[in-house]
């Protein structure tokens, strides 16, 4: 924190709030800055100065297929950073590694595209236009555990005013985005993986109470740092299970797999499943937007023909 804020990183942060494309996230012993929802940078504490990766498969061809001739002679700067010259050396960097995660072929371009959403989402929760107006922060993305993933982890904290001015018993939210309808149905990753994932980690002792101390204290941090909007610092979470917020975006409201996945997960869900919906267009969170899956599954109706195509 203190590098980040005066010292040896700084420049490292100037340039996260300078780029609206770069989003840093805060690890137990290291950070992550991404673009479009690659790792650009991995910053791992040592006892002198800092180990830095680049997610080197972004630089490999793992189909066989040649690099695309742009990438030509990109590859990272130096893993050991101790002086502000080797921090220049990635911010130098950054560009042709941004090239480097544009065109890879590594990662399929749906989940390309999911990731890039789940980016955005921060930015419009958090320190985007209409953050400070929005009803729930982001507080970490990808956050691993025992049992799976959380797509992102936030806090919901209701932007009118006297409950803004409350920084106690706030409600957690654990949330999984899915972009379009290819995935819903997944075994691996579907939405009832999910479900079951978050049910496992729920029934897992300690682990909820573990999750809401970490949170504040994240949430916290990335408020000193100024990556979070908000005008004050949290000091819990309420006692009621998580929200879990399915996040649907681009899923087509006659989809058939959306019909066949959600309603078995109604009573499944041992957090209140709820989906995000929007009556105007972005990725800012609105508590008017939250629907009970329940309800969802009602308004759903019968499956209707698939469109023609134009």
């Amino acid at each position: 924190m203190k590098d980040l804020k005066s010292g040896l990183l700084q420049p490292l942060l100037q340039r996260v709030h300078d780029d609206p494309t770069l989003e840093l996230e805060i690890r137990d012993d290291y950070i992550n800055v991404y673009y479009r929802g690659g790792s650009l940078l991995k910053l791992e504490s040592r006892t002198r100065g800092y180990h830095a990766t680049f997610a080197r498969r972004y630089l490999v061809n793992q189909q066989k297929r040649p690099l695309h001739q742009a990438l030509a002679g990109v590859s990272a700067p130096a893993s050991t950073i101790r002086q502000p010259a080797e921090v220049e050396d990635w911010l130098a960097a950054f560009p042709s590694l941004k090239l480097a995660i544009d065109l890879s072929s590594v990662t399929r371009r749906a989940v390309k595209t999911e990731r890039a959403v789940q980016q955005l989402l921060v930015e419009a929760n958090n320190t985007g236009r209409a953050a400070r107006g929005t009803d729930y922060y982001v507080c970490d993305i990808e956050y691993a555990n025992a049992h799976g993933r959380f797509d992102f982890v936030a806090v919901r904290w209701p932007s009118i005013s006297h409950v803004r001015k409350k920084t106690t018993g706030r409600r957690l939210v654990l949330g999984e985005l899915k972009y379009g309808d290819r995935s819903i149905s997944d075994p691996e990753t579907g939405l009832a993986a999910h479900v079951d994932s978050v049910n496992r980690f729920l029934d897992t002792p300690g682990a909820l109470d573990a999750l809401k101390v970490e949170m504040v204290e994240v949430f916290n941090q990335k408020r000193e740092l100024g990556l979070l909007e908000c005008g004050k610092d949290l000091q819990s979470f309420d006692d009621r299970p998580p929200v879990l917020l399915l996040v649907l975006a681009d899923t087509d409201p006659d989809s058939s797999k959306l019909r066949t996945a959600l309603p078995p997960l109604v009573d499944r869900s041992k957090a209140e499943l709820k989906v995000a919906m929007a009556s105007f267009v972005g990725l800012g969170l609105y508590d008017e937007g939250m629907v009970p899956a329940a309800g969802v599954v009602a308004s759903l109706g019968p499956a209707t023909p698939p469109r023609t195509p134009r």
